[in-house]
């Protein structure tokens, strides 16, 4: 995972115009993305930092562990020290504490006791961090031109960058050559906004021409000076370089203060020079932290007054503390006045500077002045013609030789202990993290970072504060409304797909309660899930009452939940049913007949005991029976101690005799039951249509007009009958017809009458109607003493002035005339008012309650 990390950091320092975001897929299931590769950690005066160890996992794990070994003494390595315990939504972050050195940091992700992954941090610093701000001699410069009367090539080539690779930069240049070359860069010129500079995975060894953010093209003498710092103290250097050549102080002090100003080349209205100071403030030093500001300003200035050029050193200063709430903030000044010689206006007011108040935190730097033209170490007249052994070939540049020098003499300044004693640096502080929530939709995992920021930089155009993201690494610069900037660790997020409901089994297949009081209901994946929306997780869930419950499966890494599954597990009952049936329909009086009671267990449950009751009809003599069952009072008892298992049945018989010709309806019922029966109510009557009752009839062949009923004592009450009937609608009559013949049999020859009785349910009277039958062939009018007439074919009548909910029936007399089944039709012809619910004279097959049918058959 190593090296798939130092990929993306190589990317994304090659994407400086815009803070890279980062799509591939993942390598690994844990991957570390804080701290960045090649980052110094500004140490405490204890020689400690302590800073965020942060990245991603995807697969579960219950803790992090972290070891940090040291790259240059391999026998100060420790062991591996634990950094969280159960992290959730894919990310873990832990501080760990370090002493001054120069590390790689490894972190894995454990479950249990196996390893589930690995990656590593190549090089990470704790050391000292310094932030330049200068004119040429500070930011790098050529020169040749000089005062001194030399026209030939450039005797001011940068020497080479660090030999020692713990002195770092925030790298600009994206050539290995002099040949400067950055795109982002160039926009950064017109514009001076950071987010043309490079973030926190451009950090890379000092090299001669990497370039230093966010001004310096080449090493210049500062990666010497690193590699010697490195050596006294013994730690880390990571250096940022805010020179601008050909600038003065007062150029800084009028653009810090928004001071309008001409120049030939620095521009005013981007806040040039003092931008770049307040961008290495906001964009860096939140995050490495820093021991102090180096000043290497001056030469420039020589036309100034010692007053001004004081007032304009102090003004920066302090707007620099004040704009970043650092009052303490540590400045080292050197002397810098040389050109041809020094100039004891400028040199003053660096002492002043340094020296206006005692405990100011600002402190002397190295006297450059001292490095001057000619070379002690050669010896020289003005005509020499070695010029390329002068330290100030131009009489203010320095050659390889100059760089050298000030190399050393800037480390024997910062490599002093008391120095760093005395000052109190910034120190880094902990980024902001984002979290992740679960799929709102098919695009990938949510990631969002915290409130209060101004902006959220993507690096590809987005500023949302939340996106819903596919698989791949993510990084985003954030900007608070006071222009710090924070770099939340990466996010680095898997290709997602939806958690899927579990499937759950219950123990012995049941479905409700009945023979257990507790039932098991397992996930049968065999990975824990959330039951009943509980916050716990586990693969079995035992239930005691019945009820509805539900079951998620939640991803082990981001916490995401499933759509539930839902089981409702119901109280165990029996659903019990009772036949009757007599082996004789048809029977003399004095005969013997035999009832079999049957009883059936449709439920998922046993019954438990139960009784059934069968109250014998009059005339009904019990005899005996196979399955001991007794009678008393004329009421037929039986039970059944051992309950019915689900789908079992048993039946029971006994015998009776008949003593009286007659009907005889005998009935019976389940009158006891231990259990619940969700269909039926033990004893509540043999008439109430309910499965648990029943009933048979037969009757004797002798002919009677007597019917002997079980008595039926304890039926409780039925609904009313609840009528299907619309509410009369007010202003209209409802008109219904109901048609009766005297017999349903007859001969040809024998006379019929027929009664058709017209009923209004509506709300209005009806005025007047008329009702017309139609016989068939084989009936013939004979006569009607309601007044109808026999016209076209069709006997007709008038009804007038039926009121709501009156009735009136109408007769008429028809003759047999030939054989068949015979069928009569009626219907309303007219109505007035109109009717609710029937149109008049429309047919007779439609349905409609204005129609109505009999029949009869006639033989010979």
């Amino acid at each position: 995972m190593m090296r798939v990390w130092q990929t993306k950091q190589a990317i994304c320092s090659g994407i400086l115009f815009l803070y890279c975001l980062l799509a591939w897929q993942a390598q690994a299931q844990i991957d570390v993305t804080y701290p960045l590769s090649r980052m110094v950690f500004q140490r405490n005066s204890a020689n400690q930092a302590t800073f965020q160890v942060a990245g991603s996992f995807s697969a579960p794990i219950d803790r992090v562990e972290v070891q940090i070994v040291d790259r240059i003494n391999a026998n100060s390595n420790v062991g591996w020290t634990t950094l969280q315990t159960n992290p959730t939504n894919g990310q873990f972050v832990g501080t760990v504490t370090v002493s001054g050195g120069w590390y790689q940091i490894n972190v894995r992700g454990r479950l249990g006791t196996s390893v589930v992954g690995t990656d590593a941090v190549d090089r990470v610093g704790v050391g000292e961090v310094f932030a330049i701000l200068g004119h040429s001699n500070a930011q790098g410069t050529s020169c040749g031109n000089g005062t001194w009367g030399y026209t030939g090539p450039d005797l001011c080539p940068t020497i080479d960058g660090a030999l020692d690779d713990r002195v770092s930069c925030a790298r600009l240049n994206l050539n290995n050559s002099a040949n400067f070359n950055n795109p982002a860069f160039d926009l950064y010129e017109q514009t001076g906004d950071n987010r043309y500079l490079p973030g926190l995975t451009a950090f890379e060894k000092y090299n001669t021409y990497v370039g230093s953010s966010p001004f310096s093209r080449f090493a210049w003498f500062w990666g010497k000076m690193g590699d010697l710092l490195v050596q006294q103290l013994g730690v880390p250097v990571l250096l940022y370089n805010a020179g601008f050549g050909g600038s003065r102080m007062q150029d800084v002090y009028n653009s810090a203060y928004d001071i309008p100003f001409q120049h030939g080349f620095i521009r005013y209205d981007i806040r040039m020079p003092y931008v770049n100071i307040r961008n290495i403030m906001n964009l860096y030093v939140p995050s490495t932290g820093l021991r102090a500001v180096l000043v290497q300003h001056g030469v420039n200035d020589r036309d100034n007054s010692t007053e001004t050029i004081r007032t304009h050193y102090l003004g920066v200063i302090d707007k620099v503390r004040a704009e970043f709430n650092l009052p303490s903030l540590a400045w080292i000044v050197s002397k810098d006045s040389y050109i041809g010689a020094p100039f004891e206006n400028v040199r003053a007011a660096q002492d002043a500077v340094i020296n206006r108040a005692e405990g100011d935190q600002i402190y002397p730097g190295p006297d450059l002045d001292q490095v001057v033209m000619f070379n002690p170490a050669y010896s020289f007249d003005e005509n020499n013609n070695n010029p390329a052994l002068r330290w100030r070939p131009d009489g203010l540049h320095y050659s390889p030789a100059g760089q050298q020098e000030v190399a050393v003499r800037w480390s024997n300044v910062l490599g002093q202990q008391s120095l760093l004693n005395a000052i109190t640096p910034v120190l880094p502080v902990s980024q902001p993290l984002a979290s992740i929530a679960c799929p709102t939709s098919t695009t990938g995992l949510t990631v969002t970072f915290p409130t209060g920021y101004e902006e959220y930089n993507w690096g590809d155009g987005t500023s949302n504060q939340s996106r819903s993201l596919p698989g791949g690494s993510y990084t985003v610069r954030l900007r608070l409304p006071n222009n710090r900037i924070a770099f939340p660790p990466a996010v680095t997020v898997p290709n997602y797909t939806t958690t899927v409901a579990p499937a759950i089994a219950i123990a012995g297949n049941q479905q409700s309660f009945c023979t257990t009081t507790v039932l098991s209901l397992t996930s049968t994946a065999g990975t824990p899930v959330r039951w009943n929306g509980a916050g716990a997780t586990a693969t079995s869930f035992s239930i005691t009452t019945p009820g509805s419950y539900s079951a998620q499966t939640v991803d082990a890494v981001y916490g995401c939940v499933s759509a539930p599954t839902v089981l409702t597990i119901g109280l165990g009952a029996a659903d019990l049913s009772l036949d009757m049936s007599v082996n004789k329909r048809v029977l003399k009086v004095g005969d013997e007949v035999t009832y079999a009671i049957s009883m059936t267990n449709n439920g998922p449950c046993n019954t438990g005991t139960f009784s059934w009751r069968d109250r014998l009809p009059a005339n009904v003599q019990f005899i005996s029976s196979p399955d001991n069952l007794t009678a008393v009072n004329g009421e037929v008892i039986g039970t059944v101690a051992a309950g019915l298992n689900p789908n079992a049945s048993i039946t029971q018989r006994f015998t009776v005799r008949i003593q009286q010709p007659g009907l005889y309806l005998n009935a019976a019922e389940i009158s006891a039951m231990a259990t619940t029966d969700p269909n039926s109510v033990p004893n509540s009557g043999t008439g109430d249509g309910q499965n648990d009752a029943a009933l048979t009839d037969l009757r004797t062949v002798e002919s009677t007009t007597m019917v002997y009923a079980s008595p039926n004592p304890n039926q409780t009450p039925l609904p009313a009958v609840i009528p299907n009937q619309p509410t009369p609608e007010p202003g209209k009559a409802d008109l219904s017809l109901q048609l009766q013949s005297s017999r349903r049999v007859g001969r040809v020859g024998d006379p019929v009458m027929f009664s058709l009785t017209v009923s209004n349910r509506g709300g209005a009277a009806a005025t007047t109607a008329t009702v017309g039958i139609t016989l068939p062939t084989g009936l013939t009018f004979v006569s009607s003493a309601s007044g109808l007439v026999v016209n076209s074919g069709t006997v007709q009548g008038t009804v007038t002035n039926l009121a709501a909910g009156g009735s009136v029936t109408l007769t008429f007399v028809a003759s047999a005339t030939a054989t068949g089944n015979l069928i009569v039709n009626a219907q309303v012809l007219t109505a007035s008012p109109t009717d609710s619910d029937s149109e008049p004279g429309n047919g007779f097959t439609n349905g409609e309650d204005d129609t109505a049918q009999a029949d009869i058959r006639v033989t010979q």
